[in-house]
């Protein structure tokens, strides 16, 4: 099982339904900064969850469900997408928080779960992020883990996000 100092990183399981429906469906203000920039209709959630939610321990590429280890409280999501960003396949890591759980280091606690991950299990050579330009808590998160903005881009599916790099 994946796990940093206070979280477990679990796979998908009936158990975290409705948590990730309050947190995708109910929670403008997670979602202001994220994904779509609104929250997302019960269709558009369930379309994430098959194509890119982790069902095994053994995958690596999607989103685990995340857990206090302490209470198993859920948390959010998190995990690492293949992207080409940068004209070439790479890996971005990214989270999604429940708004209790903010401003308690655990956005930080996560990115740096990924960066060694990245660079010791995967024995990737760079890692990507990226926030929405108006998100200045991820943003500042992003930095504090060092890495480097490098450009500002928009996508279709998530709008305006600036694109942020770590060497590994």
């Amino acid at each position: 099982m994946l796990q940093s100092q206070r979280i477990q990183f679990k796979p998908l399981s009936t158990t975290y339904k409705k948590p990730l429906e309050d947190l995708f469906c109910k929670n403008p203000l997670v979602m202001q900064n994220t994904l779509k920039g609104r929250v997302l209709t019960a269709n558009e959630l369930q379309k994430i969850v098959e194509d890119d939610f982790i069902t095994t321990i053994d995958e690596t590429v999607g989103f685990w469900c995340l857990t206090n280890k302490e209470d198993n409280a859920f948390i959010g999501v998190s995990g690492l997408l293949k992207c080409n960003y940068l004209g070439k396949e790479s890996y971005e890591f990214g989270f999604i928080l429940d708004d209790n759980f903010w401003g308690k280091g655990i956005a930080t606690e996560i990115g740096e779960f990924w960066i060694d991950y990245a660079k010791n299990q995967l024995k990737l050579d760079e890692i990507l992020a990226t926030a929405s330009p108006e998100n200045h808590a991820s943003r500042r998160v992003l930095e504090k883990l060092n890495l480097q903005m490098v450009r500002q881009f928009t996508s279709k599916e998530r709008g305006a996000r600036l694109l942020f790099s770590k060497k590994l």
